[in-house]
């Protein structure tokens, strides 16, 4: 297992310098050859062109991969868990700031090709900066990380709390967003949305997921040889069971809500739905869980 944990710990370690460079190379091109970078004529690829895109899969590739490693670092050491939350966190954003990144692409391509001025770059370059900073302090979080194993000699217990807490934060921060992004959408598109055009938020909306995919996918890896029964202690039971009720009660006002906006298309009301059941349920499997420590 140790030689497994070294492995992952080198093989992201080079995943965030490689992250690092093609961000800073990205920002280098957009912020001086803007036309070229991102291609806004749709003219022929060049190099540039591969670079850059290549760029942006390998940084989304190496957020999964750090986010995921995070929560295997959580059951590894019981060491630097307020850094890890925290990291966890910028990472959730960092891979939010990736969908940031493509909507201001396609806003400042369309700007550039009618003659518009460009207000969204530094959104664009903010969006990479929060990336930088991600992939810096996953470095230092790694280097830190290396020294730990050193000094242990075998892996902490499992601490099946945190991920259990950990997950239904992704899952409320994953709600939360795909909650607004939908607001913002019907509300900002309004009904000329084109029905043809809608299957282009769907990359977004699988984006926000993610990180409430990954709690649950590393969940379900870590009990796969526990029996179903055995997964959930007492009491994360009986919070799931409170927190599925409540989510059935507040789902009718949540619904309600949204009859306040003119809805250009059917789909978004089934979006809407799902977000909103996922940012329920998370807020209030958090809140029966942590019941005890509020009344205390």
């Amino acid at each position: 297992m140790k030689s497994k944990i070294k492995l992952n710990t080198v093989t992201l370690l080079i995943s965030s310098i490689i992250a690092f460079a093609s961000l800073i190379y990205i920002l280098y091109q957009v912020n001086t050859d803007l036309v070229n970078a991102i291609n806004i004529f749709h003219t022929k690829f060049e190099a540039i062109h591969y670079l850059v895109g290549f760029g942006h899969l390998f940084v989304l590739l190496f957020h999964i991969y750090a986010i995921v490693y995070i929560f295997l670092h959580f059951r590894w050491f019981s060491a630097l868990r307020l850094f890890k939350v925290l990291l966890l966190m910028l990472g959730v954003i960092s891979l939010f700031s990736m969908g940031v990144e493509k909507v201001m692409i396609d806003e400042i391509g369309k700007e550039y090709r009618h003659g518009m001025g460009i207000n969204e770059l530094y959104i664009l370059n903010l969006a990479y900066i929060i990336n930088l900073v991600f992939s810096v302090l996953i470095f230092v979080f790694l280097l830190r990380t290396v020294k730990q194993i050193s000094l242990e000699n075998k892996e902490t217990a499992p601490v099946d709390e945190n991920l259990f807490i950990i997950g239904q934060i992704l899952g409320l921060i994953s709600g939360i967003v795909g909650i607004w992004f939908t607001i913002h959408m019907i509300t900002f598109v309004g009904s000329g949305l084109m029905t043809d055009k809608i299957w282009v938020f769907i990359p977004f909306y699988l984006l926000f997921l993610v990180p409430y995919a990954l709690a649950i996918l590393y969940w379900v890896s870590v009990k796969r040889k526990q029996r179903i029964q055995e997964w959930y202690d007492e009491k994360q039971v009986q919070d799931i069971l409170k927190a599925s009720l409540s989510t059935l009660v507040l789902s009718v006002p949540g619904l309600a809500i949204f009859f306040l906006f003119q809805v250009p298309h059917s789909i978004f009301w089934l979006i809407y739905y799902v977000f909103l059941i996922l940012t329920l349920f998370s807020a209030s499997t958090l809140f029966f869980f942590k019941l005890k420590d509020i009344v205390n």
